[in-house]
Order: structure tokens, then C-alpha cells, then sequence
């Protein structure tokens, strides 16, 4: 008798079974197979991603030994192509090196007209917004008025800006061009005075203190 009724059960179980795959089977069918289409084109996704990063990855390797082997115009060049093309964090980098290319090539008004563009894309991250403002400011010096110059340094001038002691050296120069000395030496004062100046943006300050000093005592224009 047991045998039987385990063997009604096992025909009841199977014609639910049965019921069940009427009813569900092609859905279930598809859930797999959007699944295992799923996993496959992330890992083709993924894949590709890789090697698109590696292929952005090397050249700006590339664009870079331009640049260190004296080819400002060849790594301008191809910073800019890479800047165009790539994706995620590359075309801001490329762009910095590309302005930055253009500067040690004596396209100085090129070069701060390219780091003033990218200070004012809103996709430019906050650090190399300023970062760029900082390096428009720096060239700016030789070739703009002070006004100019203080326009870009002095939003970063201030207490707990990561470039204030970039800035504060830019303004310094400024200063010192338009032979405001008090103005010159405050500024230097304020750098020293920061225990988070960089040693050698001190360096640099010690020489130009040293200019602000002597041209102090004897009165002479620099």
C-alpha cells in the first residue's frame, strides 16, 4: 500500500510540476537567459573598458616623454588629441599638460588663455580648476597687469585654500613688479609665517624677500 500512495503522490508532483512549467516555464527560460546575456556583456564591457584605459594609459605616456624629450609642440599636439578623445580623468590631465606644453614652447598668452578655459569648465574637478587658475596667474605676472594677476590669485589667497601659498607668492610678485614693496612684503610675510608652505615655494620666497630687502634700502627699481 505504501508504494501506491507514493506513487500518487509522485504522479501529483509531477503534474504540478508539470502545471508549473505550463504556466512559468518561458518565463523562467528568459530569466536565464537575460541573465547569462547579462553577465556576458558585462564582461565584454568590462573587457573593452580595460582596454580602452590601457590605450588612454599609454598615450599619455606617450604625449609625456614628448614633453621630457624637448618636443613642446609634438606633446601640445598630442595632449590635445588625447584631451579630445579619452574619457574619465584623462582629458582634464591631458588638458593641464597641454596648456602646459604650450607655455614651455613661448606660447605664453596661448597657454594662460588654455589654463583660464579649463579654471572655468564646470566639469573641471575643484583641485585642478584652481590648480590651473594658479598656473594662469604664475605667467600672467610677465605678460598681464596686476590686476589681471590679482583677479585669478586672490579668491586662493585665504586661510585654508590647498594653493594659498601659491597665491600668496603670485601676488607677492605682482607686488614687487609694480613696485609696491609694503604689499610685496606682507604677502611673504604671510608665507612664512604658514607652517604648511611648501620648502622650496620658501626657497624661492627667500630670494624674493632678499629683492624686496635690498631694493627697500637703496631705493633702486628692480
Amino acid at each position: 500500500m505504501a508504494d501506491i500512495f507514493n506513487e500518487i503522490d509522485e504522479e501529483l508532483r509531477q503534474e504540478k510540476l508539470k502545471k508549473l512549467w505550463d504556466r512559468w516555464g518561458v518565463l523562467i527560460l528568459a530569466g536565464c537567459v537575460a541573465v547569462v546575456v547579462g553577465v556576458a556583456g558585462w564582461r565584454v564591457w568590462d573587457h573593452y573598458r580595460l582596454k580602452a584605459a590601457e590605450a588612454q594609459g599609454d598615450a599619455y605616456v606617450a604625449a609625456s616623454n614628448l614633453a621630457r624629450g624637448g618636443d613642446p609642440s609634438g606633446a601640445e599636439t598630442a595632449f590635445l588629441a588625447l584631451a579630445k578623445s579619452a574619457s574619465g580623468g584623462y582629458p582634464v590631465l591631458a588638458g593641464m599638460r597641454a596648456a602646459g606644453a604650450r607655455a614651455e614652447d613661448g606660447k605664453t598668452e596661448e597657454a594662460i588663455a588654455a589654463f583660464d578655459a579649463l579654471a572655468r569648465d564646470g566639469k573641471t574637478p575643484l583641485r585642478f580648476a584652481e590648480m590651473a587658475r594658479i598656473r594662469a596667474a604664475y605667467l600672467a605676472v610677465d605678460v598681464e597687469d596686476r590686476a589681471a594677476v590679482e583677479a585669478r590669485a586672490l579668491p586662493l589667497a585665504v586661510a585654508g585654500s590647498a594653493y594659498r601659498a601659491e597665491a600668496r607668492e603670485v601676488l607677492a610678485l605682482a607686488a614687487w613688479k609694480a613696485d609696491d614693496l609694503a604689499a610685496a612684503a606682507q604677502r611673504i610675510a604671510e608665507i612664512e609665517a604658514d607652517a604648511e608652505s611648501p620648502r622650496d615655494l620658501l626657497e624661492r620666497v627667500g630670494v624674493l624677500s632678499a629683492l624686496v630687502k635690498a631694493q627697500g634700502t637703496d631705493g633702486k627699481a628692480h
